[in-house]
This record gives C-alpha cells, structure tokens and sequence, in this order.
C-alpha cells in the first residue's frame, strides 16, 4: 500500500502508522483503516478477546460515530511495536484515558491489544457542576422569598415527579406542581423568610442530587405563623446541557407516639 505522497506504509514509522489508527477514528474514514490492518488482524480488549477482522468492523468500527477527538499522551515504540496512551472525547462530552498495545508487520497492523482506564472528567466537572447547581438552589430559595412561582419552577423538567409533605403520595408533572406552589405562596401574607443550611452537592457527567434543611417563616392570610423546617433532597438530570430538576422529595420527621408532624424541630 502506498501513502498519498507514494511512500509505502513500510517506510513509514510504526508511531506514524499508530496515528493513523486514531486519524481514521477521528475522521470516521473506514477505508483508511481498513487499508492498515492485515488480513489476519486480531484485536483483544477486556470485552474482545481475539477477534477477527471482520468481527472487530462489526463491533468496534461503529463506536467511531461517537468519538470526537483523541489526545494522544504517551507514545512509545519499541522495533515494529508501540504503547500509546490516550484521552479520548466523544461527542457526548465524556473522557475517558485507556493504553493501547500495537504491532505491525511489513507496515500493515497485525494485533492490537487495549487496556481501558478511567474516565478522566469526572473530578473537573464536579468542579464545575457543584456552583451551578448551588446557584439554582440559591434561586429558588429567593423566588420563595419573592413569591416568585415562574423563577420557582423554571428549572423543572415538564414530567417532573414530585414527594410532599401534604397529601397525595406525589404530584407528576409541572402542571400539577404548579398549581401546589401557587396555593402555598399565595397563603402568605407577604414575603416569606426562606434559608437553607447544611447544602451537600453530589455529581457525575450528566446526573446530580443534593440535600439540604430549609426554614420557612412567614405570616399566612389567616393572620396566622408558620415557622418550620423541612428535609429536601432534589434530584438533577443535564438536559440539552442544561441542569434540570427531574424529582424533588421535601418531608418532616413524625413523632410516633402521637403520629403528628414534628414541625418544631430545628437543627
């Protein structure tokens, strides 16, 4: 085989000829892959142990569609041999880090073996998560202080499932959501005195879930206080790369002597 510059493959360093395995990944270029590897190409993997060419391009030649770069870290070669240690990112956002082994004959791949690592994003993306998932907490303890039901209820996913401290079981949808926080914030008087303490944020790539104590304080329209504090966890799905709620659950304890709310208690 020849190159576009007519050199042959042969002539071509393995650590060349290692990169244009990624290339034609990167590329989505079958042909080009396919014009690298032997006849009797086999590839080993912890979920592929030896297999053929035929079966690698029916297993792993379609994850190319969901891969949008490699950043190629570490490479070594050693006579028609290569180690090659890389990041590679797909289109989705995830990175993740694996070893690869290669061996070539006469400019054409003959084995390759891979050694997956880990994901390499997931501690810089809860850095950059945690804030803004404590912001939208932020935001929706001040529209309770607003009284503010769209700022409320703007990061609700439309089928979100929700658990209550009153009656029924759960409220599904933001329809049903909606006409709950409604007939809340409107029982006020005025502004109500919302805080929270004790936040713990917890993320991943695409999910997200935090819990925290909040108090609300206020005077009803009945002339009437209220002043309590209720156990939230609130769940988080990226959705279209936004964070958005998918379940929330609020409670208080019970006193199980009397079976009555334990709305007195505070941390």
């Amino acid at each position: 085989m020849t190159t576009e510059n007519g050199k042959a493959n042969d002539r071509i360093s393995v650590s060349d000829l290692a990169r244009r395995c990624f290339s034609a990944y990167e590329l989505k270029d079958r042909q080009m892959i396919e014009d690298l590897l032997s006849d009797d190409f086999t590839f080993t993997s912890p979920l592929d142990d030896r297999i053929d060419r035929t079966e690698y391009f029916k297993r792993c030649w379609p994850n190319s569609e969901t891969i949008s770069t490699f950043q190629i870290e570490k490479l070594f070669e050693n006579g028609n041999e290569a180690f090659v240690r890389y990041e590679c990112e797909t289109k989705a956002g995830k990175k993740f880090r694996n070893t690869e082994w290669f061996r070539f004959e006469e400019g054409k791949l003959k084995e390759v073996q891979v050694y997956f690592g880990e994901e390499t994003q997931s501690v810089d993306e809860e850095k950059k998560s945690e804030p803004a998932i404590s912001t939208i907490i932020d935001e929706r303890v001040q529209a309770v202080r607003d009284k503010n039901v769209n700022a409320l209820l703007s990061n609700y996913a439309p089928n979100i499932l929700s658990f209550d401290v009153i009656n029924p079981l759960h409220r599904i949808g933001v329809d049903m959501i909606r006409e709950r926080v409604e007939r809340w914030l409107s029982s006020f008087q005025s502004s109500i005195d919302c805080e929270i303490q004790d936040l713990n944020i917890t993320t991943s790539e695409n999910v997200a879930f935090c819990h925290y104590l909040y108090r609300v304080n206020g005077t009803l329209t009945d002339g009437g206080r209220v002043e309590m504090w209720v156990r939230a966890t609130v769940c988080f799905d990226k959705i279209d790369g936004k964070w958005t709620i998918v379940h929330e659950h609020q409670s208080v304890p019970f006193d199980p002597e009397t079976g009555k709310a334990s709305i007195n208690l505070k941390p």
